[in-house]
């Protein structure tokens, strides 16, 4: 009597489960991820005898899970709260409310390398390249004992010593100031403000280049910042309840800003201070080119900048010294890079990534 309950059971939570994912609205984008949700793939027979389709319609059907986000934090406050694990989804739970993504091996280093080299011979001036660490690197005495991640900076190593451009390293000035101030948020696996500030003083010393005082700038912050890592997670403590504070630095600067050919006079876009998805008020979020002109450098000088998101938070720094800057993700971007340096007689060129996501960064590998 008892399995035959059990099975009346599963049967009606199979059927609750199968009409709930066919009648409910379908949504294109997760808030809570911060990413598009994939489409049901379209039929294609090699796909199928190939074993892809049916990993797509999986991939479909797990990005469209009714209550999805909400299963999702059970199961991590379970493993946190009850099994008491300092690993979850890839993510350590690291101590004084740090949640910290871990770092793998990396596969395409060396196509990389030659692709950037690449890049670098095509281009008339000498690039320069940053490849920044994350908090895994810097805040690792935040990590639990057991933790064990692949080396980041053998990584780094790896390109300073392969590529053929002008390589600035950003370690030292980051963990030399590492508890003067927060320089990587607990809960997003982007850099603070105050952590691209510091690679800027790093870059303007390799480029002769006085740093403008923060001083010079009204900070702002941007209160209740909840970023990509607790998303991951999507668990509450109390250091997650309030957030995190996102500092925008301030400046009158007399300034056009084309994004994606949408004028603006801010390098701000201060509706997603209000939205979850705060760091993409930098630079109003993802754009193919940007095209900024300051109007209060007198002396004519370019940059272009070959970018992921941790630029972002690095450009009200740099717009102090350039007239122009040529903002490139070349994710989006679809034509050639190198043609646009040279035909625009660039005056700095400047390639900008975070060490955990460019070796799955599909635009690397078409930046020349």
């Amino acid at each position: 009597m008892t399995t035959k309950i059990n099975s009346i059971i599963i049967s009606a939570i199979v059927i609750f489960f199968t009409i709930a994912f066919i009648f409910l609205p379908k949504s294109d984008f997760s808030e809570n991820e911060n990413r598009s949700l994939i489409d049901f793939p379209e039929f294609n027979i090699e796909e199928v005898l190939a074993g892809d389709y049916m990993s797509d319609v999986t991939e479909y059907l797990s990005d469209h899970f009714p209550c999805r986000d909400k299963f999702a934090a059970v199961k991590n406050d379970f493993e946190i709260e009850i099994l008491k694990s300092k690993y979850v989804n890839n993510i350590y739970i690291g101590k004084d409310g740090y949640f910290i993504e871990d770092y793998v091996q990396p596969e395409n280093s060396d196509k990389i390398i030659n692709n950037l080299n690449e890049f670098q011979d095509n281009i008339k001036v000498k690039a320069d390249f940053i490849l920044v660490p994350t908090q895994i690197s810097i805040y690792d005495d935040k990590l639990p004992e057991f933790a064990s991640p692949v080396s980041q900076l053998r990584t780094i190593d790896k390109y300073y010593s392969g590529l053929s451009m002008n390589c600035i390293d950003v370690y030292d000035i980051l963990m030399t100031n590492k508890y003067n101030e927060k320089l990587y948020y607990r809960l997003d696996h982007h850099w603070t403000t105050d952590g691209a500030y510091y690679a800027y003083v790093q870059y303007c010393g390799e480029k002769g280049f006085m740093p403008v005082s923060r001083d010079e700038y009204t900070v702002e912050e941007i209160k209740n910042f909840k970023g990509t890592i607790y998303s991951k997670l999507n668990y509450n403590n109390s250091y997650t309840n309030e957030g995190e504070e996102i500092k925008v630095y301030n400046k009158d600067f007399d300034i056009n800003v084309s994004y994606d050919g949408e004028e603006s006079n801010s390098l701000y876009n201060m509706d997603y201070a209000d939205k979850k998805d705060k760091y993409s008020l930098f630079l109003n979020n993802i754009n193919s080119f940007i095209e900024i002109t300051n109007n209060d450098i007198k002396e004519e000088r370019s940059l272009v900048i070959v970018k992921d998101s941790y630029a972002n938070s690095m450009v009200p720094f740099l717009v102090n010294h350039y007239s122009k800057i040529y903002i490139f993700d070349p994710r989006s971007y679809k034509g050639s890079i190198s043609e646009f340096v040279n035909n625009n007689n660039a005056d700095d060129v400047l390639v900008l990534y975070n060490v955990n996501t460019i070796d799955s960064d599909t635009g690397i590998n078409a930046v020349y």
